[in-house]
C-alpha cells in the first residue's frame, strides 16, 4: 500500500489527544498526520511535533488519502464511510472479529492478516492488566485470574464527565436531575455495569494459555479521570512473593509502591501504571493480589495504539 495520511478522528475528546502527544515520539511528521473532528471542532488548532494541526471536518473528510485511520469513538457514519475505502483502520471499539490486538511494545509480534482492513485493539481494562500480567505468568503458570475495575467517568468521554459535573452541581443545589449517559444517577453514587464481551476468553488467549480461567467485573464509579483494579491471582504452583515483587518493580512504564496508591495521587495524565497493596491471600503460597491503578487512556489505549501504529508502518503501510 502506497504510504498515505495518518488520520486520527474525534479530536477534542481525551483520548484523540493523548494519541497525538504520544505520536510525536514516532517520528511522525505534522504533514503526514491528519486530525479529524464535528464540527464544533473544526479550525481548532492542536500542537504536534514542533507545528500545529487544524482539525478538520470527521464527516466531510476525503479519507481516500489516508492509508491509516486511528478510530478512537464507535462512530457509525464514519465506519460506513470507511468501508468504500482502503485504509486500514485502528481502533478500540471496531473491528472485524479476527481476533484483538495488544502491542506491549512497538516492535511485538502481531497477528495480522495482510488482508484486513479493520483491526480492532483491545479495551482499556485489558490493556492496563495486559502491562503487568504475562510477566508473572512467565515465572509461574497462572491459574485463576479475577479482577473488579472501578471504572471513572471518563470511560464515556466528554459525556461522562459533564453528566458527573452537573448532577454534583444539581444535587449540592437540591435540584433533580435525570440521568441520561448512565441508566441511574451517577454522582454520589456507584452503578454495577455490563462485563466486557468475550472479555475472559480474550485475556486467556492474549496470555498464551486457554485454560486460564478469568472473571472480571466493572462497577462505575463518580470519579472524573483513572482506572482502578482489584487484581486475584491464583497459579498453578507456589509463588515467592518477593519474586513477585522484584518482577513488577522491573517493569516498563510500572511504578510499585508499598504505599497506597490512587489514580488521582498517582497515574493522572500518566503513561505509566502503579501497583500497590501486593500480598498473599490468606496465607495461601499460590495465590496473590493487588492493587492497580492508571490513566486507562493514556496507559492502556494511547500506548497501545500508538505500538501498533509503529509495526504498522514498519511491515504494512
Amino acid at each position: 500500500m502506497e504510504q498515505g495520511k495518518i488520520a486520527i478522528t474525534h479530536a477534542g475528546e481525551s483520548l484523540a489527544e493523548a494519541i497525538l502527544e504520544k505520536l510525536t515520539e514516532s517520528g511522525l511528521t505534522s504533514d503526514s498526520v491528519v486530525i479529524l473532528g464535528d464540527e464544533s471542532k473544526v479550525g481548532v488548532k492542536l500542537a504536534f511535533g514542533g507545528s500545529y494541526l487544524a482539525v478538520e471536518d470527521q464527516y466531510e473528510f476525503d479519507y481516500s488519502a489516508c492509508s491509516l485511520v486511528l478510530l478512537t469513538q464507535r462512530d457509525d457514519k464514519i465506519s460506513q464511510n470507511l468501508e468504500t475505502q482502503s485504509a486500514l483502520v485502528l481502533s478500540h471499539v471496531h473491528g472485524d472479529g479476527q481476533g484483538l490486538i495488544y502491542a506491549a511494545t512497538n516492535n511485538a509480534e502481531l497477528d495480522i492478516s495482510y488482508t484486513q482492513q479493520n483491526i480492532q485493539l483491545v479495551s482499556a481494562e485489558m490493556a492496563c492488566l495486559l502491562g503487568v500480567l504475562p510477566a508473572l505468568n512467565a515465572h509461574s503458570a497462572i491459574s485463576t485470574i479475577n479482577t473488579t475495575f472501578l471504572r471513572s467517568v471518563e470511560s464515556k468521554g466528554k459525556a461522562g464527565v459533564d453528566e458527573l459535573a452537573g448532577q454534583t452541581v444539581e444535587l449540592l443545589n437540591g435540584r433533580d436531575i435525570t440521568p441520561d449517559v448512565y441508566p441511574l444517577q451517577i454522582a454520589f453514587n456507584i452503578i454495577p455495569a455490563m462485563a466486557i464481551p468475550a472479555f475472559n476468553d480474550d485475556l486467556a488467549r492474549l496470555l498464551g494459555d486457554d485454560n486460564i480461567e478469568c472473571a472480571h467485573q466493572i462497577i462505575d464509579v463518580p470519579v472524573f479521570h483513572g482506572l482502578g483494579a482489584s487484581v486475584q491471582l491464583s497459579f498453578q504452583s507456589k509463588v515467592d512473593l518477593i519474586q513477585c515483587e522484584k518482577i513488577l518493580k522491573e517493569l516498563d512504564n510500572v511504578v510499585y509502591k508499598k504505599t497506597t496508591s490512587s489514580p488521582i495521587t498517582d497515574c493522572n495524565q500518566s503513561f505509566s501504571c502503579t501497583i500497590s497493596g501486593l500480598e498473599q491471600t490468606d496465607n495461601k503460597t499460590n495465590r496473590i493480589q493487588f492493587w492497580l491503578v492508571a490513566d486507562p487512556l493514556r496507559y492502556g489505549l494511547t500506548t497501545n495504539y500508538v505500538n501498533a501504529v509503529d509495526i504498522l508502518l514498519k511491515s504494512f503501510l
